[in-house]
């Protein structure tokens, strides 16, 4: 029986594939081709890394020394003030003569003043007192001040003398001192020079880890898919040039994996193309001599059709008019997925004596090694082109007589193919089975792509990629369904979905509203 499988939508191929040598120009003129000057994305990255480790390094740098400077003062401010606390230097009574000049010694200051509620003392060094010196308050400057104060006292002349001047503190008298920075100088440039050592070691040490890691991870994938794509583009039709995923989990891997089934599908398309270039010129070539040769047999079959022979007399009319038929394909020289292929030209005509053609031909090619078993019911009309249907229904049933004459009916039942019909929901429903082995689960999805050869190695591999095509452009849609196992004819099984009559006129009665410029159908 004939199942009735859900409504699908109609299957349509069309080829517009770019010529290989279009597509390499293309990815030439993109960017792709590589260049000869310039950096490339690993350099650039590796200077990127150096530049942010040293960038990283020099802050550190400017802060480690602007601190080494501010523990400086501050030791310098607490020495003195120890030195003042310890010999009484606040207190009203008077030192010793020679008792000021040497603890100015004892804690290098050349120059110091105190200033307490009694009063202001001052204790200066053999020399005199210190004029146009440079102050320093501690603790009175920005960040940015300490850090500006920090390069210049780097940098300065030694001898270079500043004064300095620490704020009273509780029960503690105010105190200025001058100082020679020649100490605090070699202490800046010793920790820059040890800072300097360390950071180069640390820097060259986290570039080389950051850059091996980056390497191994983005970048040697970046070049192993740029590369790829580069060879591609040169030769997109061989598909040995299709990326072999690595198996990545992240971002990389992905694009690869989605790279691969691309070039693959482009790989293949292309190929198709050139087949179909190829097939195209063939024909080009043939058509000529082809349609001479076809108009001589219609000269003959035409003398045949004067024999008064009955079997000639019932067989010369249909001879003629598959002659013309072949003439007519001839002179326009149709191709599969020419563009220019003219539209169908649909009408109502009667399905059942189409199979009986069909079936007639296959029989007097295989005589009696295949049955072929009609259940179309009588004056079964549908709207299609009859020729497309005809060369649709020739092409599945040579097909499956190939495929019983090569491999076999299965669990050896008898060679036979089925044709049945029935109406639904304005549509006809044509199955084409038999009793051959089917199609691997594999190849479900791939019979009805040109030069697919699904049932032997002789042909083109074009029968069901036309059958689709032709069946598509009438309106319909034709599918490989699954072969029930307790079916007698449990082999290949072809479902073709084409418009009747009725269904034809009840499209014609769709408001103009529900459509978007739909075509006037006229049904005989």
């Amino acid at each position: 029986m004939l199942d009735l499988p859900g409504r699908g939508e109609g299957r349509a191929d069309a080829l517009a594939l770019p010529l290989p040598s279009t597509v390499a120009k293309q990815a030439s003129a993109s960017g792709l081709a590589p260049s000869l000057h310039g950096v490339g994305l690993a350099a650039r990255v590796l200077a990127v890394t150096i530049g942010f480790v040293f960038l990283a390094m020099g802050l550190f740098y400017v802060t480690r020394l602007t601190a080494h400077r501010e523990m400086l003062l501050h030791g310098k401010i607490g020495a003195v003030q120890t030195t003042v606390d310890a010999f009484g230097m606040a207190g009203p009574t008077p030192l010793p003569k020679d008792l000021p000049q040497k603890i100015l010694n004892s804690v290098d200051v050349k120059w110091m003043a105190i200033e307490t509620p009694a009063g202001r003392r001052e204790f200066v060094t053999a020399g005199g007192p210190l004029e146009s010196v440079e102050s320093i308050v501690a603790d009175d400057n920005s960040y940015l001040e300490s850090m500006a104060a920090t390069f210049h006292a780097l940098f300065a002349a030694p001898g270079t003398v500043v004064k300095l001047s620490a704020p009273a503190q509780a029960n503690e008298p105010a105190i200025e001192f001058a100082f020679d920075e020649s100490t605090l100088i070699q202490s800046l440039r010793r920790v820059s020079y040890n800072f300097l050592t360390i950071s180069l070691t640390i820097a060259a040490v986290v570039t080389c880890v950051l850059w091996a890691a980056l390497w191994r991870m983005v970048l040697q994938p970046v070049r192993r898919l740029t590369s790829n794509i580069i060879a591609f583009g040169e030769s997109p039709q061989d598909a040995s040039r299709v990326i072999a995923p690595s198996g990545r989990g992240n971002e990389i891997g992905r694009a690869e994996t989605a790279l691969a089934v691309m070039q693959g599908s482009l790989a293949h398309e292309l190929a198709q193309g050139k087949r179909l270039a190829e097939l195209g010129m063939a024909v080009a070539r043939i058509n000529h001599d082809l349609r001479n040769i076809l108009s001589a047999a219609q000269l003959i079959s035409d003398r045949l059709a004067t024999i008064p022979d009955p079997l000639a007399q019932r067989l010369a009319p249909r001879l003629v008019a598959t002659l013309d038929r072949a003439i007519q394909f001839c002179q326009s020289t149709l191709t599969y997925g020419a563009s220019r292929e003219l539209p169908p030209s649909r009408r109502r005509f009667d399905l059942s004596e189409l199979v009986s053609q069909v079936v007639e031909s296959g029989m007097a090619e295989h005589d009696a090694a295949v049955d072929y078993n009609i259940d179309v019911p009588p004056r079964f009309c549908v709207y299609a082109d009859p020729d497309h249907i005809l060369r649709v229904l020739e092409n599945l049933s040579r097909n499956a007589a190939q495929a019983l004459m090569a491999k076999g009916a299965s669990d050896e039942r008898p060679k036979a193919i089925r044709f049945a019909a029935i109406r639904t929901d304005g549509l006809a429903l044509i199955e084409i089975s038999d009793t051959g082995p089917g199609f691997p689960p594999d190849q479900n999805e791939r019979i009805f792509e040109p030069f697919h050869k699904s049932t032997s190695d002789v042909g083109a591999g074009l029968g069901l990629a036309i059958a689709a095509d032709l069946v598509t452009r009438n309106g319909g849609a034709i599918t490989l369904a699954p072969a029930k196992a307790d079916d007698f004819y449990c082999g290949a099984r072809f479902l073709i979905k084409l418009p009747t009559a009725e269904g034809a006129r009840k499209s014609a009665r769709v408001p103009s509203d529900a459509r978007n410029s739909p075509p006037i159908i006229h049904v005989p």
